[in-house]
């Protein structure tokens, strides 16, 4: 795949557009030089036949005296004398007659001034004669013999050198329009050459030039940081440098089966985040920039995709280190509020929910005994052990030192609240084995229930708090206490 600016060369397309101006040029003289040559090929021809009708009318005659004029030589003679005048007729003033083969034809009027001139003398001298001809063709008079005769004697010759000057002129004039015609097409052939050779030159001009301009920005392309994508407007791949194919893990052409779409998807609940397909050789991930472009004004999207898997990483275990307690590596305070105010929001009025309040009772002694070191390793197992109660409705974190806060949500009744966190507290009365030491530990739990959504979630802590404190107070085999909300 290329990217290319396909804009044709405007010296190009004049070149192009020339060449066939030239080339229909020397074609359209051809056609007009052939239809000229068959219409002076007709007139010529006719011009011939017009001697060849003069001759033949004067045998006919001769051979139709008075008294031996039979009907067939009679007809024979006046065809001959209307073919003939017709035909000079249509020389004249423009018309059909029938060639030497019988067809109609059409003649137009002469516009050379020779050609008229002779066609107007011959004209003048076959006017006379015509009238005399006719009458003698439908009645043979020995009087009208004589007179047709003793003008055919003067005149014939006469009209026979006209039809032969026209004849003559005719042709004349024919070869030098056909050598001008010729001289003009072999001129519009050679330029129409020369234009074709400069046009085939101007385009190997203009394919270097696409080169060079192709090269730069492969170079261009190549030398980026980061991977870069053309694509259409379907997402169809158009180019892309290798950094992208080292990316995915997969070469041009197996990635430009797929679109861009298919390669890189975006990454669950992150938004500006993307992530590579399952199509690449691995799930790297990514920080996508869309641009537009245009090439022959054809809409582009241009992908600049940069690997951020490193970065993305860091931020997530910077971003786990802030909702974590490093010690037990439970939620911390922070993430605690935070997903009770999300539980809040999406609280349902007929569901029951139940905070509690945690806090191991005498653990200050065991620091102050045994030493800060062995209290963390009290803190840590009772972390491992509540982490066992963790599911999707049931959420407990460290809320500081040896307190912890829980919510369990959609219980059926109080009663199941209690027993869930008396089944905790005797979870943590195993012994701890720290060190040397066997330790034993109890605590107490303060719990609140409410229903739907509260506009207070402070209070609602405050208050399983208290709940706590008052169970503390009131220990005596019941670690648990619960105070009902009513907020």
């Amino acid at each position: 795949m290329s990217w290319r600016n396909n804009k044709t060369n405007p010296y190009l397309t004049y070149a192009v557009i020339l060449f066939f101006i030239f080339d229909g040029t020397a074609l359209g003289l051809n056609i007009w030089l052939t239809q000229r040559v068959q219409n002076q090929t007709i007139e010529l021809n006719l011009a011939g036949r017009q001697r060849m009708l003069s001759q033949k009318m004067v045998k006919e005659f001769l051979y139709a005296p008075p008294g031996a004029a039979t009907p067939d030589l009679r007809e024979k003679l006046s065809q001959t004398v209307n073919l003939f005048d017709r035909t000079l007729n249509a020389f004249r003033m423009g018309g059909t007659t029938l060639d030497t083969d019988g067809n109609l034809v059409t003649l137009n009027t002469f516009n050379n001034r020779h050609y008229f001139e002779l066609v107007e003398k011959a004209w003048g001298t076959w006017v006379p004669m015509r009238q005399d001809l006719n009458n003698y063709t439908k009645t043979p008079t020995a009087e009208l013999f004589l007179r047709i005769n003793q003008r055919l004697d003067a005149q014939s010759t006469l009209l026979l050198n006209y039809m032969n000057e026209l004849a003559l002129a005719i042709e004349t004039q024919a070869r030098y329009e056909t050598g001008q015609i010729r001289l003009l097409q072999t001129i519009a052939l050679i330029l129409g050459m020369l234009n074709f050779v400069a046009a085939f030159w101007l385009y190997r001009l203009r394919l270097q030039a696409l080169e060079q301009e192709q090269s730069l920005i492969d170079s261009l392309l190549n030398s980026m940081p980061s991977a870069m994508v053309f694509t259409d407007d379907q997402g169809h791949l158009i180019q892309a440098n290798p950094k992208f194919t080292a990316l995915l893990g997969l070469d041009l052409d197996s990635a430009a089966q797929h679109k861009i779409e298919d390669l890189i998807i975006p990454y669950p609940d992150k938004q500006g985040i993307w992530q590579l397909s399952f199509l690449a050789t691995h799930r790297a991930i990514v920080k996508v920039e869309k641009t537009s472009a245009y090439q022959d004004d054809k809409h582009l999207i241009v992908w600049r995709i940069e690997d951020v898997s490193e970065d993305f990483a860091e931020r997530e275990q910077l971003s786990s280190l802030a909702y974590k307690d490093p010690l037990t590596g439970l939620d911390n305070r922070m993430a605690f509020e935070e997903h009770f105010n999300q539980q809040n929001q999406l609280a349902c009025s007929d569901h029951l929910y139940a905070l509690m309040f945690l806090d191991l009772n005498n653990f200050k002694q065991i620091n102050d005994t045994f030493g800060h070191n062995k209290g963390d390793m009290i803190l840590r197992e009772v972390g491992f052990r509540l982490k066992q109660f963790v599911s999707d409705s049931f959420h407990i974190a460290r809320y500081g030192g040896d307190e912890f806060i829980l919510l369990l949500q959609n219980i059926r009744d109080e009663e199941s609240a209690i027993a869930k966190a008396e089944y905790l507290v005797e979870s943590l009365k195993a012994p701890y084995y720290v060190g040397s030491e066997i330790l034993y530990i109890d605590a107490s739990i303060g719990i609140t229930t409410f229903t739907g959504k509260q506009s207070n979630t402070t209070k609602i802590i405050s208050k399983a708090d208290k709940a706590m404190y008052q169970a503390k107070k009131n220990h005596n085999g019941h670690n648990v206490h619960l105070i009902q909300w009513e907020g």
